[in-house]
């Protein structure tokens, strides 16, 4: 069987599915989901994406993601492999967890962005696990309708939008969306090859398999496309550390960890893949991996060095 084309570009916008191998369960219990959906904060801010709508089932999951950088292969060898890993060293199995390579379809945003959500958000009632979207923990559906959703991953503003500018009006109204039920067959039916859209955005779409066209045929693009470059940040960290730029660039015992948070900015703030970034800081793409996973790991068990990111974020945002 051939393998699935993989197109990429900035600003493309994805349906993806990936199943457990031989149809078996990936997810063993509720501890199992809430690692899943830590590797998705991770991994959003690690590659810049933004997750629109998603849904945890025993055996497979569905997600809606929106690529700013033109890098879904990162995006999803990450995921796959680092619930792979975990998975494997919890519950002392080896081999293969996903069946094959996950499944990815290019889709018209403006065309399908609700549908798609709503098909995501009902798969739990259609599998009869629940009788309401609103019943079920493991999806972003709760995000969309409650008002002080805790620990929130999913990028609700386009969609809710399309219902209203006002926050509290849109949720009711996207709660009565989903509530009747579509009764038309999944909207993934209508995808050609890998290509959910109309015959004009297909031909597009197509055509980045012979060079990408203008940057400005890709909807909403300057809404998406990398706001910093590396030099702001750099110098962002060194004014909130009070340290010069030099003593980050350089490789320092004393600023050590300063650069590292540099570097990790550098990355998930510009968009630039890794081995950009470590040309700027003179490492390897390899290193730039591993301060990349250091950093995320350190930010999970010391609250002090995540609220030093944050603030450093909201100074690079102005």
């Amino acid at each position: 069987m051939a393998r699935q084309l993989r197109i990429e570009f900035e600003g493309a916008f994805y349906h993806i599915t990936s199943r457990g191998n031989q149809r078996e369960q990936i997810y063993w219990d509720n501890r199992d989901k809430e690692r899943f959906q830590e590797i998705l904060k991770r991994t959003k801010e690690r590659y810049g994406y933004l997750l629109h709508a998603y849904v945890l089932m025993d055996n497979h999951f569905h997600l809606l993601i929106e690529t700013p950088h033109a890098n879904i292969k990162q995006i999803m060898q990450n995921i796959n492999t680092s619930y792979t890993v975990y998975a494997n060293n919890r519950h002392k199995r080896v081999g293969h967890l996903f069946q094959g390579r996950y499944k990815a379809i290019i889709v018209e945003k403006e065309n399908y962005l609700l549908e798609l959500g709503r098909y995501i958000h009902l798969n739990p009632v259609r599998a009869g696990i629940v009788k309401r979207a609103s019943e079920y923990r493991w999806s972003s559906y709760r995000e969309y309708v409650k008002e002080n959703s805790n620990n929130t991953i999913t990028d609700t503003g386009d969609t809710l939008y399309l219902f209203s500018k006002i926050r509290a009006e849109a949720m009711r109204k996207y709660q009565e969306f989903v509530f009747v039920r579509n009764t038309k067959e999944s909207p993934l039916q209508e995808a050609v090859g890998s290509v959910l859209g109309g015959e004009a955005f297909t031909e597009k779409v197509f055509g980045y398999l012979q060079g990408s066209p203008d940057k400005t045929e890709i909807p909403d693009i300057k809404k998406i496309e990398a706001k910093y470059n590396v030099e702001d940040i750099v110098s962002a960290v060194a004014n909130y550390y009070g340290l010069k730029k030099e003593e980050i660039m350089k490789r320092n015992r004393t600023s050590a960890r300063q650069r590292k948070i540099a570097i990790y900015l550098g990355k998930i703030l510009s968009g630039q893949k890794n081995g950009d970034i470590g040309k700027v800081f003179n490492i390897t793409t390899q290193a730039v991996t591993n301060v990349l996973r250091d950093i995320e790991q350190t930010k999970e068990k010391n609250e002090k060095i995540d609220r030093e990111i944050i603030a450093i974020k909201e100074a690079v945002n102005g």
